[in-house]
């Protein structure tokens, strides 16, 4: 049985358009904010969006302060930003700084974090103020 010539291409057509939607992976919202500890920006923490409930089984998206305590999250394949959904945020700090100095991070924002944060459609930005104490 031959195909008519306008079937065969509807179908070829068809299937590069569903391989090409189907490859396309996730969109990434940017997602960037600024961290303080005791009112101070802090450099080199791990500020961590870790999925939760619907979306538990996605990749954590990771993001590294700088001087000014601002970061950008970075998802798995170096996309930019973290797939919309519910997180729970895990914020990390380094052992010491460049200057000498040690940057303890509370567990209460770390392993015990309640910090949770929800990325929508739309640019995201997010402000973390921890206090040491």
């Amino acid at each position: 049985m031959r195909l008519p010539v306008q079937t065969a291409l509807s179908l070829a057509f068809a299937t590069v358009f569903i391989c090409l939607t189907g490859c396309s992976g996730e969109t990434m919202v940017p997602v960037t904010g600024v961290v303080t500890l005791d009112g101070k920006p802090v450099s080199g923490l791990e500020v961590n969006f870790e999925p939760t409930g619907d979306v538990a089984d996605r990749a954590t998206a990771t993001g590294y302060t700088q001087e000014d305590g601002s970061f950008s999250l970075v998802y798995p394949g170096y996309k930019q930003g973290a797939p919309v959904g519910e997180y729970i945020v895990r914020i990390a700090g380094a052992e010491s700084l460049d200057d000498g100095t040690k940057v303890r991070v509370p567990a209460k924002y770390n392993t015990e974090s309640e910090l949770k944060e929800t990325v929508t459609s739309s640019d995201k930005e997010f402000t973390f103020d921890l206090e040491s104490k």
